[in-house]
């Protein structure tokens, strides 16, 4: 027999044993009849439970279980179980029956809510768990609880307005900091009024998202990309900028991007002093590729070879490296290049398989920028990895 539910159907013995005896004693006193104090469903349960049919015994103690202040929490800790197990029908019964109860508490009809929607949400039934987690928004000593349930469902159903709405009474009412989530929602919505072709809309969902998080790169992003769409490439790059201070390592996911915005309006050399500063606030490698790029097309390969060969003394870094032998092989000679040749594919099978990025909170690593970590769902907790392995 499944050990589980041997223990689940021993725990409930007792109190189906004390409620079978009170239902016994009563239908006794009804038929004025003698016999034993126990129900026919208690026996019937027993008997179940004798024949190693487990799912029916436990079936027939929930039916015979009495509703009152003891039996509340066995009742509470019982569906519990079930949802965790997952049988949450047999959860949703014991809970439906539960709230069916007309001398229940207010407080405990509240708690079984709760756990009820807990229900619904498990098997996805989101509408009857947004229902119940708001009714309970009434209630002072589930509030709080009920509103991050309901945070949770809207972001599993990427209702994004109504994920704001609840983030922002959240801090408002509760005084939980939720700038960060918050902005992302905002960016969220952006994302969505952009693919509608409502540019006025996405870039007021993005300013929007700024004044609660001043520090969101990926608003920042966003607003870049719809300026650049719209070739309004002096409002792209002072966007793309503002990175340099929210937080640098993010800046490689725009260089592309402002690599294009500088090049539209011809001027190299505006790209090139924003490099150079960006090194200054140590941007990472990519800066240092990328200007070493335009090294080379202004000077030469050992020029573009001299600036990474002196980067990486202070700081290595594979794929530093792997621009360094590129510069290098076609200078070399014929004997060294199958050597170089090999450590260069060498390196970059190397970065093929590295991540690029790391969660901060969980320690999830991945290839592709998430600005909601895939594992533990913390917002803007994915980062560049640094070091020799990454920028």
């Amino acid at each position: 027999m499944n050990e589980w539910f041997l223990y689940g159907v021993l725990a409930l013995l007792p109190i189906a044993a004390y409620s079978g005896y009170r239902l016994g004693r009563k239908q006794r006193k009804d038929s004025k009849s003698s016999g034993s104090g126990l129900s026919s469903n208690y026996i019937k349960g027993l008997n179940y439970l004798l024949n190693e049919q487990p799912d029916k015994a436990v079936d027939t103690f929930i039916d015979l279980l009495t509703v009152d202040t003891d039996t509340v929490e066995t009742h509470l800790a019982l569906g519990n179980l079930f949802r965790k197990r997952g049988e949450v029908d047999r959860a949703i019964r014991l809970h439906q029956n539960l709230i069916a109860r007309p001398q229940l508490s207010s407080d405990d009809r509240n708690t079984a809510l709760y756990q009820l929607g807990l229900d619904y949400n498990a098997v996805g039934m989101y509408d009857r768990a947004v229902s119940l987690f708001t009714e309970l928004l009434e209630d002072p000593e589930h509030k709080s609880e009920s509103l991050h349930q309901l945070l949770n469902i809207y972001q599993l159903t990427k209702d994004w307005d109504q994920a704001a709405k609840v983030a922002e009474q959240l801090q408002s009412s509760m005084g939980e900091e939720q700038s960060k989530p918050l902005a992302h929602f905002y960016c969220e919505l952006a994302d969505q009024k952009r693919s509608e072709g409502d540019i006025k809309a996405a870039l007021a969902n993005l300013k929007k998202g700024l004044s609660i998080n001043p520090d969101s790169v990926r608003a920042s992003i966003l607003q870049g990309d719809i300026y650049l769409q719209q070739k309004s490439f002096k409002q792209a790059i002072k966007s793309y900028q503002r990175i340099l201070k929210q937080d640098i390592a993010f800046l490689p996911e725009a260089l592309p991007k402002i690599a294009e915005a500088y090049n539209e309006q011809h001027d190299p050399k505006g790209y090139k002093h924003f490099l150079n500063e960006s090194l200054e606030q140590n941007a990472g490698v990519s800066v240092l590729i990328e200007l070493s790029k335009l090294i080379q097309k202004e000077k030469d390969d050992k020029a573009a070879a001299f600036l990474i060969g002196h980067y990486l003394q202070e700081k290595p870094s594979l794929k530093g490296l792997h621009r360094l032998i590129a510069l290098h092989i076609e200078h070399a000679q014929d004997s060294a290049k199958p050597s170089l040749q090999l450590l260069d594919d060498i390196v970059k099978k190397l970065l093929l398989r590295k991540p690029r990025y790391e969660c901060q909170n969980c320690g999830f690593q991945t290839k592709a920028i998430y600005w909601q970590c895939p594992s533990c769902k913390e917002w803007s907790s994915v980062k560049p990895i640094k070091g020799i392995e990454g920028e």
